[in-house]
């Protein structure tokens, strides 16, 4: 898997990253990619995700002096307060726990210092080929509304609102199996699910491909840019 950080994603992450950060922090993170293009435009990144096997991925890959990854949660940072320029949630903050939603932000909005930015990108729920897809196993609906809930709280508690737009962004799957897998580690229960194996298969099939043959997935998402007051 690919992620999106050469179309309209990347338009958003720069914008923000591009603005001479000195500091910034990817909560959750994942495998890296989006981390270490933002790390491209700041003289220090550090990236977190509660997954030590994600991590582990992203050290190997692109971890370096001014890139670090680090096992920590949302709800919990491990970091002073006001000791970053910029905090990233990329589509990450509804997969924190919903009770932890608000804590999570205002942790973010803890180690911000004066004036610092966060960008909070979000999946419109159902849209686009990943949103059919999903449909057939995964229901994150009432996360995601908590996380927008969560947002619109924080804009009355000490952030003020940049703009809010909506993009499309696209993932890239080297074939069904790179798919599957990412099927599998949100549905250890089902992985004897031959129903579902041909479902998801038939979905991912009528996905569009580029010229090397990479099957192309995207979605909606709304994008919150926020700055600390």
């Amino acid at each position: 898997m690919f992620a999106d950080v050469h179309g309209s994603q990347k338009k958003v992450l720069q914008g923000v990253a591009g603005e001479g950060m000195a500091a910034a922090l990817d909560v959750g993170c994942g495998p890296g990619a989006k981390t270490a293009f933002i790390a491209r435009h700041s003289g220090s990144t550090v990236g977190i995700d509660p997954a030590a096997d994600q991590i582990r991925q992203a050290r190997e890959r692109y971890g370096g002096r001014h890139l670090q990854f680090a096992v920590a949660r949302a709800e919990a940072l491990c970091f002073s307060s006001a000791s970053f320029d910029a905090v990233f949630f990329n589509e990450s903050l509804h997969h924190v726990p919903a009770e932890c939603q608000e804590v999570a932000l205002h942790e973010a909005r803890r180690v911000l210092k004066p004036r610092g930015q966060m960008l909070i990108i979000e999946p419109v729920h159902g849209s686009g080929a990943l949103g059919g897809t999903l449909r057939l196993y995964l229901d994150e609906r009432s996360q995601e509304r908590k996380a927008a809930a969560a947002i619109e709280a924080l804009l009355k508690n000490g952030f003020e609102r940049r703009t809010q737009t909506r993009i499309q962004i696209v993932y890239g799957f080297d074939g069904f199996d790179d798919f599957y897998g990412d099927y599998l580690q949100n549905r250890p229960d089902a992985r004897g699910s031959k129903v579902m194996k041909r479902l998801i298969r038939d979905r991912f099939d009528r996905c569009r491909r580029d010229a090397g043959g990479i099957t192309l997935i995207d979605y909606t998402a709304t994008v919150w840019h926020l700055v600390k007051k």
